[in-house]
């Protein structure tokens, strides 16, 4: 079975799951999470933050374990319903040691090594089991499907990148987009850019592992299901209880007719049967059927492209399985341990610099600030006297909005020169003018004229406002009210005309 689909069915998992599971996952997580935002913005801009951090260290200690514990129910109550009857009777104290004990060593690590997050996940699982030893079966489980292990954490760790950009996009547009269209504004929308800081990428981040991390622990259950079935023959033998569960109801239904009743059950019986070989959780232990391998130029393609990645794989495997076996023919102080202990903590390094390095590109990234809905920061985008000004320097919109703005504030010329590039903008969106800042007012008539020869009233109404635009804009004479209100009406007929 391959990475993608121990997703998918993982994501089926999470979907069939109790309700009391997902309770009880919630009552860990949102405390802890909570907890420890409270806790960064606490430590980060308090001015007592000094005095108080040991007390609400300990404090978010406690809420680590807590949080773990319930996360190990919740994967076991996951791998209870792929397995009925699995779960041992345990000792509550017991898990809660072993979560203290093991979990905060994980944390600590921080390693990009699969098998090191299969093993945390894994222990939890079975500590909640009820297993005898659940630190040896944990290791036990870890160490199967390394390939399978990479695939899934790299896709996840794609899947949490681009989910943690999205929420973080959410956050930082939201309030701007409801002002724009709802207009509310509030806190939020007049902070601007500045709304992209810690506590919202922590609010991005903690919300991203809560969507992210329940999928985990079900891939790892899933995971440990099919490891021990290797052994124990769990999956069939759950497939053949759900077969004879279908049975037994199909024999119940047609009782009344003992012979019919029999022929039922062994058609039923076989048609189950069948549908359990060839369904895709079993279909992947099962060989490839005898017959000539499809040929073609696309079939080479995919096959050698599938060579590659294999012997990549394989590679990775083995530089692994060389980094952490022991080599029992040279001491501690030996030259093989030692090249493996430095080529070690070369890797260590480089994978720390590449995490590092990311999330400083990520935290220095600017944003191209939104355009606010206010006169001030209009007037400051553009400057209405300057000649080399275009009308699509802003929609039209922004235009007639700043057009209001200044006839408010009495400035009647510059809203002129506001109004005629309202109209020269909804002219190019139209496609009946292109914006050029050579062009003149007599350019732009002759090209619409052009355009517009099955509608000449478009041209004429725009020559009229053109004259106005002129006479306001290059003449000597002041623009008054009415000069506004003609050339504004102007731009309404055209609309009417074009629309």
């Amino acid at each position: 079975m391959n990475a993608i689909e121990l997703l998918e069915e993982a994501v089926v998992l999470l979907r069939g799951a109790p309700a009391s599971a997902v309770v009880a996952y919630l009552f860990g997580a949102v405390p802890f999470v909570l907890a420890l935002l409270f806790f960064l913005n606490e430590m980060t801009r308090s001015p007592f933050a000094s005095e108080r951090v040991v007390t609400w260290s300990l404090g978010l200690a406690v809420l680590y374990v807590w949080k773990n514990v319930w996360q190990a129910l919740f994967a076991a109550a996951l791998y209870e319903t792929l397995s009925p009857g699995s779960r041992l009777k345990s000792n509550p104290l017991r898990l809660v040691a072993i979560q203290a004990a093991l979990q905060p060593i994980g944390l600590a690590l921080m390693l990009p090594f699969p098998w090191l997050v299969a093993f945390f996940r894994n222990v939890a699982l079975f500590a909640a089991l009820g297993s005898p030893d659940p630190v040896r079966t944990a290791r036990k489980q870890a160490g199967l499907w390394p390939g399978q292990n990479w695939g899934v954490l790299g896709i996840m760790t794609l899947a949490s990148l681009v989910l943690f950009l999205n929420i973080a996009l959410v956050i930082a547009f939201l309030p701007q987009l409801a002002r724009s269209f709802l207009g509310i504004e509030g806190d939020l929308a007049r902070l601007g850019s500045k709304i992209v800081n810690a506590s919202t990428l922590g609010v991005a981040a903690a919300i991203t592992w809560m969507a992210i991390d329940p999928l985990l622990d079900a891939v790892y259950a899933l995971r440990c299901y099919y490891g021990e079935s290797i052994a124990t023959g769990e999956d069939l033998l759950a497939a053949l209880r759900r077969a004879i569960a279908a049975t037994v109801l199909v024999a119940i239904f047609f009782g009344s007719a003992p012979a019919a009743s029999a022929q039922v059950d062994t058609v039923q019986l076989d048609r189950s049967i069948d549908q359990v070989i060839h369904s895709r959780e079993f279909t992947w232990r099962a060989p490839r059927p005898e017959g000539p391998e499809p040929q073609g130029k696309w079939v080479g393609w995919i096959r050698a492209f599938q060579n590659a990645v294999k012997r990549f794989w394989n590679w990775v495997g083995e530089l692994f399985r060389r980094l952490f076996e022991q080599n029992q023919n040279s001491g501690p102080e030996g030259n093989a341990a030692s090249v493996s202990r430095r080529t070690l903590e070369l890797l260590i390094a480089v994978a720390i610099a590449l995490i590092v390095g990311a999330g400083v590109l990520i935290f220095l990234r600017r944003r191209t600030p939104v355009i606010a809905a206010q006169s001030v920061t209009i007037a400051a985008a553009v400057n209405l006297a300057d000649e080399s000004l275009t009308a699509d320097q802003l929609p039209e919109s922004s235009w007639l909005q700043l057009a209001e703005e200044l006839m408010a504030r009495g400035d009647a010329r510059l809203a002129l020169r506001a109004l005629y590039l309202a109209g020269l903008n909804y002219l190019n969106g139209r496609g009946l003018v292109s914006i050029r800042r050579w062009k003149s007012s007599l350019d732009y008539q002759r090209e619409l004229e052009r355009r517009v020869r099955a509608t000449p009233e478009v041209g004429q109404e725009f020559s009229r406002i053109s004259v106005i635009f002129e006479y306001g804009w290059y003449g000597t004479h002041a623009v008054d009210r009415a000069m506004l209100d003609s050339f504004a009406s102007g731009l309404s007929a055209i609309r009417n005309l074009c629309g």
